[in-house]
């Protein structure tokens, strides 16, 4: 759904929009869309024209690429991040897709308006390639680990990460409510990889699983398992079980 966009001061206060003057704000702002999303809602699809840049002002939406017939979260973003950068530099189609984990609201940011202050701020067009170029290192990173990791490391890295966000603090992992679906697209495997994975780790005393929930039983295990990067794996230095055995 669609809303005009008031001025909103957290995007004023974030790069490139705070080296902005206020003329340039005072017209770009009123161009910008609020829009709110439902849980499960796209925001934008792989392949669709590039017409705008998202800010997140609340919620977290879930970036995904296909492939093999099968949906590759490659990142979540939460409120604060800016979504669609790569649009400016190429004018090509969405790579990824974008859909709402949660409740979620963006500010829709006319690409072609933007540009056009951009041109006059030089600087800001490299901040926001540095915005950009972090986004495709941490993708990298992701599908090198798909690559070059066995799945139970990739999983106990992204239950790691779910129970840390969750829990506020790593000191205090407890249970993680996930779906199969949903760890499947977050490891880049199929549901009966993810399953068997998940068991494997159970055998192994890692965590616990009950409908919809796993347990963290032996956090420092998990932990020393997920501690894998690709480089080490990929020049055969690891000096890591790759179960986290003895």
């Amino acid at each position: 759904m669609n809303q005009p966009a008031a001025p909103i001061a957290s995007i004023t206060k974030i790069p490139p929009f705070s080296e902005f003057t206020d003329a340039e704000l005072a017209e770009l702002l009123p161009r910008m869309q609020r829009r709110a999303y439902r849980a499960e809602e796209a925001i934008f699809r792989e392949g669709d024209p590039p017409a705008f840049i998202y800010y997140i002002l609340s919620g977290e939406i879930n970036l995904t690429l296909t492939s093999q017939e099968r949906r590759v979260s490659v990142g979540k973003f939460p409120a604060g991040r800016l979504l669609g950068i790569q649009t400016m530099f190429d004018n090509g189609p969405q790579f990824v897709s974008a859909t709402a984990l949660t409740p979620t609201t963006v500010l829709a940011i006319p690409l072609m308006e933007l540009l056009v202050i951009l041109r006059r701020h030089p600087e800001a067009l490299l901040t926001m390639a540095g915005i950009f170029a972090r986004q495709i290192r941490a993708a990298a990173l992701l599908v090198a680990e798909m690559q070059f990791l066995d799945l139970p490391i990739r999983l106990a890295k992204r239950i790691l990460d779910l129970a840390e966000a969750s829990a506020g603090s790593a000191s205090r992992l407890g249970a993680v409510k996930v779906t199969q679906k949903e760890l499947s697209e977050l490891a880049g495997a199929t549901r009966g990889g993810v399953n068997r994975a998940l068991k494997r780790l159970e055998h192994l005393g890692m965590i616990r699983i009950t409908r919809g929930t796993i347990m963290i039983s032996a956090p420092d295990r998990l932990r020393r398992l997920a501690q894998q990067e690709p480089l080490p794996m990929i020049l055969g230095i690891s000096d890591v079980s790759p179960l986290g055995e003895p």
